[in-house]
Protein backbone atom coordinates (compact mmCIF):
# COMPACT_ATOMS: atom_id res chain seq x y z
CA UNK A 1 0.00 0.00 0.00
CA UNK A 2 2.79 2.37 0.96
CA UNK A 3 4.45 1.62 -2.33
CA UNK A 4 1.31 2.49 -4.59
CA UNK A 5 1.02 5.88 -3.08
CA UNK A 6 5.04 6.30 -3.22
CA UNK A 7 4.20 5.90 -6.60
CA UNK A 8 1.50 7.86 -7.37
CA UNK A 9 3.06 10.73 -5.25
CA UNK A 10 6.45 10.36 -7.76
CA UNK A 11 4.06 10.10 -10.77
CA UNK A 12 2.28 13.40 -9.60
CA UNK A 13 5.46 15.55 -9.26
CA UNK A 14 6.91 14.01 -12.93
CA UNK A 15 3.36 15.70 -14.39
CA UNK A 16 3.79 18.90 -12.42
CA UNK A 17 7.26 19.29 -13.43
CA UNK A 18 6.52 18.47 -17.15
CA UNK A 19 3.44 21.34 -16.80
CA UNK A 20 6.07 23.84 -15.34
CA UNK A 21 8.79 22.85 -18.18
CA UNK A 22 6.26 23.42 -20.63
CA UNK A 23 5.19 26.55 -19.22
CA UNK A 24 8.44 28.22 -18.95
CA UNK A 25 8.91 27.17 -22.66
CA UNK A 26 6.28 28.79 -24.14
CA UNK A 27 6.66 31.80 -22.49
CA UNK A 28 10.59 31.36 -23.89
CA UNK A 29 9.05 30.99 -27.27
CA UNK A 30 6.54 33.96 -26.27
CA UNK A 31 10.13 36.33 -25.59
CA UNK A 32 11.31 35.25 -28.41
CA UNK A 33 9.47 35.38 -31.44
CA UNK A 34 8.38 39.14 -29.62
CA UNK A 35 12.18 40.66 -29.56
CA UNK A 36 13.72 38.28 -31.63
CA UNK A 37 11.60 36.95 -34.57
CA UNK A 38 9.49 39.81 -35.64
CA UNK A 39 10.14 40.12 -39.30
CA UNK A 40 6.43 38.74 -40.48
CA UNK A 41 5.51 42.44 -39.51
CA UNK A 42 7.96 44.81 -41.20
CA UNK A 43 8.21 46.34 -44.30
CA UNK A 44 10.99 47.85 -46.19
CA UNK A 45 12.28 49.78 -48.63
CA UNK A 46 14.85 50.09 -51.08
CA UNK A 47 17.16 53.31 -50.87
CA UNK A 48 17.88 54.91 -54.08
CA UNK A 49 19.42 58.23 -55.13
CA UNK A 50 17.24 60.97 -56.19
CA UNK A 51 17.36 64.73 -56.17
CA UNK A 52 14.75 67.34 -54.60
CA UNK A 53 14.75 70.97 -54.60
CA UNK A 54 13.68 73.80 -52.97
CA UNK A 55 11.29 75.56 -54.20
CA UNK A 56 9.68 79.19 -54.34
CA UNK A 57 5.85 79.67 -55.81
CA UNK A 58 4.62 82.86 -56.93
CA UNK A 59 3.67 85.09 -59.93
CA UNK A 60 5.94 87.44 -60.69
CA UNK A 61 5.94 90.38 -63.76
CA UNK A 62 8.85 90.29 -66.16
CA UNK A 63 10.50 94.00 -65.76
CA UNK A 64 12.62 94.99 -69.09
CA UNK A 65 14.05 98.47 -70.06
CA UNK A 66 11.61 98.97 -73.30
CA UNK A 67 11.40 101.30 -76.25
CA UNK A 68 8.15 101.16 -78.59
CA UNK A 69 8.41 101.15 -82.08
CA UNK A 70 6.33 103.34 -83.67
CA UNK A 71 4.40 102.37 -87.32
CA UNK A 72 4.74 104.91 -89.49
CA UNK A 73 3.55 102.78 -92.87
CA UNK A 74 0.64 102.54 -94.67
CA UNK A 75 1.17 99.61 -96.43
CA UNK A 76 1.27 95.57 -95.34
CA UNK A 77 3.88 94.87 -92.80
CA UNK A 78 6.50 92.09 -92.83
CA UNK A 79 8.67 91.43 -90.32
CA UNK A 80 12.19 90.25 -91.11
CA UNK A 81 13.15 89.48 -87.34
CA UNK A 82 11.10 87.33 -84.91
CA UNK A 83 10.38 87.71 -81.14
CA UNK A 84 13.58 87.62 -79.09
CA UNK A 85 15.81 88.01 -82.18
CA UNK A 86 18.91 90.66 -81.28
CA UNK A 87 18.80 93.74 -83.63
CA UNK A 88 20.93 96.67 -83.92
CA UNK A 89 20.40 100.26 -84.12
CA UNK A 90 19.36 100.83 -87.71
CA UNK A 91 18.71 97.59 -88.67
CA UNK A 92 15.85 96.64 -90.28
CA UNK A 93 12.78 95.16 -88.35
CA UNK A 94 10.19 95.29 -91.52
CA UNK A 95 9.46 95.32 -94.19
CA UNK A 96 6.42 97.40 -95.90
CA UNK A 97 4.76 96.00 -99.27
CA UNK A 98 1.88 97.58 -101.12
CA UNK A 99 -1.03 95.30 -100.83
CA UNK A 100 -1.90 92.03 -99.11
CA UNK A 101 -1.52 90.08 -102.65
CA UNK A 102 2.20 90.73 -102.34
CA UNK A 103 2.56 89.51 -98.99
CA UNK A 104 1.11 86.68 -99.68
CA UNK A 105 3.12 85.96 -102.44
CA UNK A 106 6.22 86.79 -100.55
CA UNK A 107 4.96 83.90 -97.61
CA UNK A 108 4.62 81.63 -100.48
CA UNK A 109 7.89 81.94 -101.85
CA UNK A 110 9.60 80.93 -98.56
CA UNK A 111 7.46 78.08 -97.81
CA UNK A 112 8.25 76.79 -101.49
CA UNK A 113 12.09 77.79 -100.25
CA UNK A 114 11.91 75.87 -97.35
CA UNK A 115 10.43 72.91 -99.14
CA UNK A 116 13.16 72.67 -102.09
CA UNK A 117 16.06 72.61 -99.01
CA UNK A 118 14.37 70.20 -97.65
CA UNK A 119 13.82 68.20 -101.01
CA UNK A 120 17.19 68.83 -101.87
CA UNK A 121 18.36 67.64 -98.34
CA UNK A 122 16.44 64.01 -98.98
CA UNK A 123 17.33 63.35 -102.21
CA UNK A 124 21.48 64.27 -101.89
CA UNK A 125 21.44 61.54 -99.07
CA UNK A 126 19.69 58.60 -100.11
CA UNK A 127 22.33 57.32 -102.32
CA UNK A 128 24.57 56.82 -99.17
CA UNK A 129 20.97 55.76 -96.95
CA UNK A 130 21.75 52.33 -96.97
CA UNK A 131 20.22 50.50 -94.13
CA UNK A 132 17.49 47.91 -93.22
CA UNK A 133 14.02 48.39 -92.89
CA UNK A 134 14.00 47.36 -88.85
CA UNK A 135 16.91 49.98 -88.33
CA UNK A 136 14.82 52.87 -90.39
CA UNK A 137 11.75 52.01 -88.69
CA UNK A 138 13.10 52.33 -85.13
CA UNK A 139 14.43 55.84 -86.18
CA UNK A 140 11.07 56.96 -87.18
CA UNK A 141 9.77 55.53 -84.10
CA UNK A 142 12.42 57.77 -81.72
CA UNK A 143 12.31 60.89 -83.69
CA UNK A 144 8.47 60.78 -83.29
CA UNK A 145 9.02 60.39 -79.26
CA UNK A 146 11.12 62.93 -79.28
CA UNK A 147 8.66 65.10 -81.11
CA UNK A 148 5.93 64.02 -78.98
CA UNK A 149 8.31 64.70 -75.97
CA UNK A 150 8.98 68.54 -77.07
CA UNK A 151 5.48 68.93 -77.88
CA UNK A 152 4.10 68.04 -73.91
CA UNK A 153 7.22 70.13 -72.58
CA UNK A 154 6.37 73.04 -74.61
CA UNK A 155 9.82 73.56 -75.82
CA UNK A 156 8.20 75.53 -78.54
CA UNK A 157 12.11 76.34 -80.09
CA UNK A 158 11.83 72.65 -80.70
CA UNK A 159 9.24 71.55 -82.15
CA UNK A 160 9.99 72.65 -85.51
CA UNK A 161 13.55 70.72 -85.92
CA UNK A 162 11.86 67.46 -84.71
CA UNK A 163 9.04 67.98 -86.87
CA UNK A 164 11.36 67.92 -89.80
CA UNK A 165 13.27 65.35 -88.78
CA UNK A 166 10.46 63.49 -88.25
CA UNK A 167 9.36 64.25 -92.25
CA UNK A 168 12.67 63.26 -93.37
CA UNK A 169 13.19 59.59 -91.27
CA UNK A 170 9.06 59.38 -93.73
CA UNK A 171 10.23 60.20 -96.79
CA UNK A 172 13.65 58.12 -96.11
CA UNK A 173 11.72 54.99 -95.62
CA UNK A 174 9.17 55.81 -98.36
CA UNK A 175 11.97 56.45 -100.60
CA UNK A 176 13.89 52.74 -99.28
CA UNK A 177 10.62 50.67 -99.40
CA UNK A 178 9.91 52.01 -103.02
CA UNK A 179 7.10 54.36 -102.04
CA UNK A 180 8.53 57.48 -102.98
CA UNK A 181 10.56 57.98 -106.48
CA UNK A 182 12.86 60.36 -107.68
CA UNK A 183 12.56 63.34 -105.84
CA UNK A 184 13.46 65.55 -108.86
CA UNK A 185 10.68 66.08 -110.72
CA UNK A 186 8.51 67.45 -107.79
CA UNK A 187 11.84 70.00 -106.59
CA UNK A 188 11.53 71.16 -110.54
CA UNK A 189 8.05 71.99 -110.01
CA UNK A 190 8.27 73.68 -106.89
CA UNK A 191 10.87 75.86 -108.29
CA UNK A 192 9.14 76.68 -111.01
CA UNK A 193 6.05 77.76 -109.23
CA UNK A 194 8.64 80.08 -107.32
CA UNK A 195 10.05 81.95 -110.35
CA UNK A 196 6.49 82.27 -111.49
CA UNK A 197 5.29 83.63 -108.19
CA UNK A 198 8.90 85.94 -107.86
CA UNK A 199 8.34 87.43 -111.09
CA UNK A 200 4.53 88.70 -110.23
CA UNK A 201 5.21 90.01 -106.83
CA UNK A 202 5.85 93.58 -106.33
CA UNK A 203 8.50 95.37 -105.25
CA UNK A 204 8.97 96.54 -101.25
CA UNK A 205 7.23 100.32 -100.82
CA UNK A 206 10.00 100.57 -97.68
CA UNK A 207 11.14 99.54 -94.63
CA UNK A 208 11.05 99.92 -91.05
CA UNK A 209 14.12 100.13 -89.22
CA UNK A 210 15.22 100.14 -85.18
CA UNK A 211 16.40 103.10 -83.29
CA UNK A 212 18.17 101.14 -80.83
CA UNK A 213 20.11 97.80 -80.39
CA UNK A 214 18.53 95.14 -78.31
CA UNK A 215 15.89 92.74 -78.27
CA UNK A 216 12.95 92.36 -80.96
CA UNK A 217 8.89 91.84 -79.61
CA UNK A 218 6.03 92.18 -82.20
CA UNK A 219 3.73 92.95 -79.50
CA UNK A 220 3.16 95.81 -77.09
CA UNK A 221 0.79 95.08 -73.95
CA UNK A 222 0.75 98.76 -72.42
CA UNK A 223 3.21 97.70 -69.19
CA UNK A 224 6.34 98.55 -71.32
CA UNK A 225 6.14 102.74 -69.66
CA UNK A 226 4.43 101.36 -66.30
CA UNK A 227 7.68 100.59 -63.97
CA UNK A 228 11.29 102.51 -64.00
CA UNK A 229 14.03 99.83 -64.06
CA UNK A 230 16.21 102.21 -62.56
CA UNK A 231 13.40 102.25 -59.25
CA UNK A 232 13.03 98.60 -59.05
CA UNK A 233 15.41 98.59 -55.52
CA UNK A 234 12.79 100.52 -53.57
CA UNK A 235 9.78 98.68 -55.14
CA UNK A 236 7.23 97.86 -52.12
CA UNK A 237 4.66 94.98 -51.93
CA UNK A 238 1.98 97.73 -52.37
CA UNK A 239 3.33 99.50 -55.30
CA UNK A 240 3.43 96.15 -57.18
CA UNK A 241 -0.17 96.03 -56.19
CA UNK A 242 -1.04 98.76 -58.12
CA UNK A 243 1.07 98.30 -60.98
CA UNK A 244 -1.37 98.77 -64.26
CA UNK A 245 -0.22 99.03 -67.93
CA UNK A 246 -0.91 102.25 -70.06
CA UNK A 247 -3.93 102.51 -72.25
CA UNK A 248 -2.08 102.92 -75.61
CA UNK A 249 -2.84 102.19 -79.02
CA UNK A 250 -1.72 99.38 -79.68
CA UNK A 251 -2.31 99.30 -83.64
CA UNK A 252 0.22 102.69 -83.42
CA UNK A 253 2.92 100.70 -82.41
CA UNK A 254 4.95 97.35 -84.41
CA UNK A 255 6.72 96.14 -81.44
CA UNK A 256 9.04 97.18 -79.35
CA UNK A 257 12.95 96.45 -78.84
CA UNK A 258 14.38 95.22 -75.06
CA UNK A 259 17.59 97.32 -74.44
CA UNK A 260 20.78 95.51 -73.30
CA UNK A 261 20.94 92.34 -72.17
CA UNK A 262 19.50 92.30 -68.31
CA UNK A 263 15.38 91.80 -67.38
CA UNK A 264 14.43 91.53 -64.15
CA UNK A 265 11.32 89.27 -62.15
CA UNK A 266 9.45 91.20 -59.35
CA UNK A 267 8.20 88.59 -57.19
CA UNK A 268 5.60 88.67 -54.25
CA UNK A 269 6.64 86.46 -51.41
CA UNK A 270 6.79 85.77 -47.61
CA UNK A 271 9.09 87.12 -45.19
CA UNK A 272 10.33 83.39 -44.36
CA UNK A 273 10.85 82.81 -48.21
CA UNK A 274 12.51 85.93 -49.52
CA UNK A 275 15.40 84.65 -46.33
CA UNK A 276 15.72 81.47 -47.72
CA UNK A 277 15.84 83.05 -50.88
CA UNK A 278 18.76 84.92 -49.91
CA UNK A 279 20.55 82.25 -47.75
CA UNK A 280 21.06 80.39 -51.46
CA UNK A 281 21.68 84.05 -53.40
CA UNK A 282 24.60 82.42 -55.22
CA UNK A 283 22.09 79.24 -56.86
CA UNK A 284 19.30 80.46 -58.35
CA UNK A 285 17.49 79.65 -61.05
CA UNK A 286 14.12 80.33 -62.43
CA UNK A 287 11.25 78.27 -64.13
CA UNK A 288 8.26 79.45 -66.11
CA UNK A 289 6.41 76.61 -67.40
CA UNK A 290 3.75 78.04 -69.01
CA UNK A 291 6.71 79.88 -71.02
CA UNK A 292 9.61 77.38 -71.16
CA UNK A 293 10.85 74.39 -69.97
CA UNK A 294 14.87 74.86 -69.07
CA UNK A 295 15.84 76.51 -66.13
CA UNK A 296 17.06 79.97 -65.87
CA UNK A 297 19.76 81.12 -64.22
CA UNK A 298 18.69 83.91 -62.21
CA UNK A 299 20.25 86.68 -59.54
CA UNK A 300 19.19 87.79 -56.13
CA UNK A 301 19.31 92.15 -57.32
CA UNK A 302 17.28 93.08 -54.13
CA UNK A 303 14.81 92.39 -51.14
CA UNK A 304 12.38 95.22 -50.67
CA UNK A 305 10.68 94.46 -47.01
CA UNK A 306 7.31 96.20 -46.72
CA UNK A 307 5.94 98.00 -43.31
CA UNK A 308 3.78 94.89 -42.54
CA UNK A 309 6.76 92.40 -42.31
CA UNK A 310 4.13 89.76 -44.27
CA UNK A 311 4.98 90.57 -47.54
CA UNK A 312 8.12 91.49 -49.12
CA UNK A 313 9.13 91.70 -53.04
CA UNK A 314 12.44 90.06 -54.26
CA UNK A 315 13.66 91.24 -57.37
CA UNK A 316 15.87 88.67 -59.70
CA UNK A 317 17.82 89.73 -62.62
CA UNK A 318 18.10 87.00 -65.60
CA UNK A 319 19.85 87.41 -68.58
CA UNK A 320 18.80 84.63 -71.05
CA UNK A 321 16.51 85.01 -73.62
CA UNK A 322 14.70 83.52 -76.33
CA UNK A 323 11.38 83.39 -78.02
CA UNK A 324 9.06 82.52 -75.52
CA UNK A 325 10.58 84.54 -72.33
CA UNK A 326 10.36 87.61 -74.62
CA UNK A 327 7.12 87.43 -75.05
CA UNK A 328 6.13 86.86 -71.01
CA UNK A 329 4.95 89.27 -68.51
CA UNK A 330 3.05 88.55 -65.57
CA UNK A 331 4.03 84.91 -64.97
CA UNK A 332 3.31 82.20 -62.88
CA UNK A 333 7.39 81.38 -61.60
CA UNK A 334 8.94 78.84 -59.51
CA UNK A 335 12.05 79.86 -57.77
CA UNK A 336 14.61 76.79 -57.49
CA UNK A 337 16.49 77.61 -54.22
CA UNK A 338 18.64 74.73 -53.78
CA UNK A 339 18.82 70.98 -55.77
CA UNK A 340 19.87 68.64 -53.52
CA UNK A 341 21.20 65.05 -54.16
CA UNK A 342 21.45 61.99 -52.16
CA UNK A 343 19.30 58.95 -50.91
CA UNK A 344 15.91 59.26 -50.51
CA UNK A 345 14.28 57.80 -47.40
CA UNK A 346 10.32 57.86 -46.17
CA UNK A 347 9.74 59.71 -43.21
CA UNK A 348 8.17 56.42 -41.54
CA UNK A 349 11.63 54.55 -41.50
CA UNK A 350 13.49 57.66 -39.31
CA UNK A 351 13.48 56.62 -35.54
CA UNK A 352 15.76 57.81 -32.71
CA UNK A 353 18.40 55.32 -31.30
CA UNK A 354 21.10 55.12 -28.74
CA UNK A 355 24.95 54.32 -30.56
CA UNK A 356 28.09 53.73 -29.07
CA UNK A 357 31.73 54.00 -30.15
CA UNK A 358 35.16 53.25 -28.80
CA UNK A 359 37.51 56.20 -28.20
CA UNK A 360 41.12 56.10 -27.81
CA UNK A 361 42.55 57.94 -25.17
CA UNK A 362 46.07 60.02 -24.61
CA UNK A 363 47.25 56.77 -22.62
CA UNK A 364 46.56 54.86 -24.42
CA UNK A 365 43.66 52.92 -22.92
CA UNK A 366 40.49 52.87 -25.05
CA UNK A 367 36.70 54.03 -23.58
CA UNK A 368 33.03 54.35 -24.65
CA UNK A 369 31.01 56.82 -25.19
CA UNK A 370 27.19 56.80 -26.09
CA UNK A 371 24.61 59.59 -28.30
CA UNK A 372 21.06 59.04 -28.98
CA UNK A 373 21.02 59.66 -32.74
CA UNK A 374 18.78 59.72 -35.85
CA UNK A 375 18.55 56.80 -37.78
CA UNK A 376 16.91 54.09 -39.59
CA UNK A 377 17.00 50.22 -38.69
CA UNK A 378 18.22 48.56 -41.91
CA UNK A 379 17.60 44.55 -42.45
CA UNK A 380 20.87 42.92 -42.57
CA UNK A 381 20.79 39.24 -42.94
CA UNK A 382 18.75 37.99 -40.58
CA UNK A 383 18.78 41.15 -38.02
CA UNK A 384 18.53 44.54 -37.96
CA UNK A 385 21.41 47.51 -37.59
CA UNK A 386 20.40 51.13 -36.78
CA UNK A 387 22.32 53.04 -39.02
CA UNK A 388 22.48 57.23 -38.53
CA UNK A 389 21.31 59.40 -41.52
CA UNK A 390 22.84 63.15 -42.14
CA UNK A 391 19.75 64.68 -43.71
CA UNK A 392 20.29 67.39 -46.06
CA UNK A 393 16.75 68.14 -47.15
CA UNK A 394 13.17 67.29 -46.00
CA UNK A 395 10.27 66.99 -47.99
CA UNK A 396 6.36 66.39 -46.69
CA UNK A 397 6.89 62.66 -46.36
CA UNK A 398 10.68 61.90 -46.97
CA UNK A 399 14.09 63.16 -46.31
CA UNK A 400 16.89 63.13 -48.92
CA UNK A 401 20.06 62.02 -46.90
CA UNK A 402 23.95 62.63 -47.33
CA UNK A 403 25.68 59.50 -49.15
CA UNK A 404 28.77 60.51 -47.90
CA UNK A 405 28.87 62.55 -44.74
CA UNK A 406 31.81 64.86 -43.81
CA UNK A 407 34.06 63.66 -41.12
CA UNK A 408 32.17 64.00 -37.74
CA UNK A 409 28.77 64.23 -39.34
CA UNK A 410 27.99 60.71 -38.49
CA UNK A 411 28.42 59.78 -35.06
CA UNK A 412 29.80 56.23 -35.06
CA UNK A 413 30.84 56.30 -38.80
CA UNK A 414 27.87 53.90 -39.56
CA UNK A 415 25.50 55.53 -41.80
CA UNK A 416 23.17 54.27 -44.38
CA UNK A 417 24.31 53.32 -48.17
CA UNK A 418 22.43 52.80 -51.43
CA UNK A 419 20.05 50.03 -51.74
CA UNK A 420 19.91 49.38 -48.14
CA UNK A 421 16.72 47.48 -47.33
CA UNK A 422 15.43 49.92 -44.73
CA UNK A 423 12.16 49.22 -42.09
CA UNK A 424 9.76 51.80 -42.94
CA UNK A 425 6.48 49.69 -40.92
CA UNK A 426 7.53 47.17 -37.95
CA UNK A 427 6.95 47.51 -34.26
CA UNK A 428 9.72 47.09 -31.16
CA UNK A 429 12.56 47.87 -33.63
CA UNK A 430 15.60 47.84 -32.06
CA UNK A 431 19.44 47.12 -33.23
CA UNK A 432 20.65 43.52 -33.09
CA UNK A 433 16.84 42.23 -33.41
CA UNK A 434 16.77 38.94 -35.33
CA UNK A 435 14.49 38.29 -37.81
CA UNK A 436 12.82 35.70 -39.52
Amino acid sequence: MAKSVTRKTITKRILIGVGIALALAYIVFLFVTTNFLGSNNISTEITYRATAEDIVKTTCLVVRDENYIKNSSQGVLVYDVSDGDKVTGGGTIATVYNNEQDVASLRRIEELDEKITFLKSISGASGTYNVGIDTVNSQLNDKLIYLEEQINERAFDRIEDAENDLMTSVYRKQMITGQQGNLNEKIASLESEREALKSSTGSPAGTIKSDSSGYFVSTVDGYEKSIDVSKLDRMTYDDFNNIAPEDIDKSAYIGKIIKGVNWYLVCPVTADEAANISRNSDNLFVRMPYAMSENIPAKLMSVNQSSDTEHTIVILKCNYMNTGISRVRKEPVEIVVNTYEGLKISKKALHDDEVERTVENKDGSSSTETATVQGVYVEYGNELVFKQVDIKFAGDDFVICNETPAEGAIFNGQTVTLYDKVVVEGGDLFDGKLIQ
